[in-house]
């Protein structure tokens, strides 16, 4: 209808015309495409928010397994402390050195932790070789990442976090595999000295084997500062997603 028109101007040399028409086609696209980049940025704004609320799902979830691997690992490094220091050998040392990196901190005072519960004293082997392993979810990450999503969220202080939380649960995982293995190499040599997970020994025989058996006791030492290492990255995996988890409630709330 317009182009009809608008041929007719022409045809007529009708130059005030053309020059309406001209405008009115101009406005029209100019308002087409802001009512399409208004109708993109809301669908846009929609997607950050199911995806930040997907995000804090998978951190509350994250937080609740740490705090599993902290506490397990922690009754670990006790048992293996008490171990030792029952059967007449040194305490548990890590290097001051290595004590921190740029995104985990292993420092532990032993000497801090709940001591044995006296009704598990004769199940200290178990205490020395649980554990909890927790796997990051990664899933919104990931997806975000693969559909080139990251873009999606304006603040780019909380993408630089997730990009960082996300570098931290590699580590985590790293330190799952390395405990797991050194766990089935400690319940072998435990199983050489007669010692099984859930299997009750008296307290006391339990030292003296510990105190005879120096690979039994370099074992024990071994799991308890891997334990060290994993508690580490468990706890700085948790530290750093209460942070991006309060965060992303901000960026939510701003957002509103």
């Amino acid at each position: 209808m317009l182009l009809r028109r608008v041929i007719e101007h022409v045809r007529e040399q009708n130059w005030t015309a053309i020059s309406i028409d001209f405008v009115i086609v101009v406005i029209g696209v100019f308002v087409g495409l802001q009512v399409q980049e208004w109708s993109q940025g809301r669908a846009d704004r929609q997607s950050e928010r199911q995806i930040v609320q997907d995000l804090l799902a998978d951190l509350e979830l994250d937080r609740s397994n740490y705090a599993s691997a902290v506490t397990a690992d922690e009754g670990a490094i006790v048992a293996a402390a008490t171990s030792l220091a029952e059967a007449g050998l040194p305490p548990i040392a890590i290097d001051r050195l290595i004590s921190r990196t740029n995104l985990a901190n292993y420092t532990l005072d032993v000497s801090r932790l709940a001591a044995v519960p006296a009704g598990r004293r004769d199940l200290l082997w178990t205490d020395v070789v649980s554990g909890y392993f927790p796997i990051p979810n990664t899933v919104t990450y990931d997806a975000m990442v693969g559909a080139g999503d990251l873009k999606i969220i304006n603040n780019r202080d909380i993408v630089r976090e997730l990009q960082t939380y996300h570098a931290l649960t590699g580590t985590v995982n790293s330190q799952n595999v390395k405990l797991l293995a050194l766990r089935a190499n400690t319940l072998s040599v435990g199983a050489t000295y007669g010692l099984a997970p859930f299997a009750t020994m008296p307290e006391q025989d339990y030292f003296n084997l510990v105190a005879n058996s120096p690979q039994l006791a370099a074992t024990i030492r071994i799991q308890a500062t891997f334990a060290i290492f994993h508690r580490g990255e468990a706890a700085s995996a948790d530290a750093r997603a209460a942070r991006l988890q309060q965060h992303l409630k901000d960026y939510l709330k701003a957002e509103e």
